[in-house]
């Protein structure tokens, strides 16, 4: 009989372990999208609330009304192996937490899910990046693109230069001459489009963002034949390569809306942005054009 009611002490103790380390993970688990203001005292755990909890469970559960005997190399937890567990466990949650906390704070998810140590932002890192990208990235040509993943605008890249991004993916020769010889002709009139805008004065002449004279689509399937393969899949360079494409499709939308006002000034900034993201397009793929690829090609001014 002793040892029955032993028994049950220690299978309560069992069960008090389980769900007290259960609420600690919880707790843990939440802080990576706390509440607005909340502090690091409000989101960490000390070991008087520990114990808290475990007199709580203790109140909380019920004596177990048989006991598994037929199972004797199942051991319950003794009642000092679990207390001591549920210390180490307050204490490593404890720490953790206020590690985490300074990064919790600030932490957002992007449009793809990932979570980044900042907020997410359609202006972080390019304050002139299109004003009317929605935060879910839903009114874009091609979603997946820098924003998606990263959640922050990419900056531009000035015509020639290499300094950004660091490095190109791999794609064999062959796949990128192909893609130069299909889709070339077709970037050409997508810049001579663009050029065309500059000398409108009314929205009415300006075509929809999605009109096929811009040839956005040809743009994007020439940066996959330039920026992704079989072992590279969607790199971050092609990402890169479609935000840009998105945000001349963006401004476009914004250049219509501007002359429709009659706000010049927003007009030309907005099509100054839209020569930008192009000429920052082009100089990503002149980098993988090579002597066996063909010719570079030249900028929009």
């Amino acid at each position: 009989m002793n040892n029955q009611h032993s028994n049950n002490n220690n299978t309560t103790l069992s069960r008090r372990h389980i769900l007290a380390t259960a609420l600690i993970l919880t707790s843990t688990t939440s802080a990576f999208s706390p509440p607005p203001n909340h502090s690091i005292a409000s989101t960490s755990s000390s070991t008087t609330q520990l114990y808290h909890w475990a007199n709580r469970l203790d109140n909380r559960l019920e004596e177990p009304k048989f006991v598994a005997t037929e199972l004797p190399n199942l051991q319950p937890l003794s009642k000092q192996f679990t207390r001591r567990s549920l210390l180490s466990i307050g204490v490593a949650s404890t720490t953790l937490t206020t590690l985490l906390s300074p990064l919790i704070a600030n932490a957002d998810f992007t449009a793809g899910g990932s979570i980044v140590d900042r907020e997410v932002s359609i202006f972080y890192g390019n304050k002139e990046a299109s004003p009317s990208r929605r935060n879910d990235n839903s009114n874009v040509l091609f979603s997946q693109d820098n924003y998606f993943k990263f959640g922050a605008a990419a900056q531009w890249i000035e015509p020639g230069s290499t300094d950004f991004p660091i490095k190109m993916p791999f794609v064999l020769s062959q796949q990128r001459y192909d893609g130069l010889k299909k889709y070339r002709s077709k970037v050409d009139i997508a810049k001579s489009s663009l050029l065309k805008l500059g000398s409108i004065s009314s929205a009415d002449d300006v075509p929809l963002s999605d009109h096929p004279s811009y040839q956005l689509r040809a743009m994007g399937l020439l940066a996959n034949s330039f920026l992704a393969s079989e072992n590279t899949g969607v790199s971050n360079e092609l990402m890169l390569a479609r935000w840009y494409i998105n945000e001349i499709y963006l401004r476009i939308g914004d250049y219509r809306r501007a002359l429709a006002s009659g706000d010049e000034k927003d007009a030309k900034f907005s099509y100054q942005c839209m020569i930008k993201a192009m000429n920052s397009y082009l100089t990503l793929l002149n980098r993988s054009i090579t002597s066996k690829v063909g010719d570079p090609f030249t900028y929009v001014e």
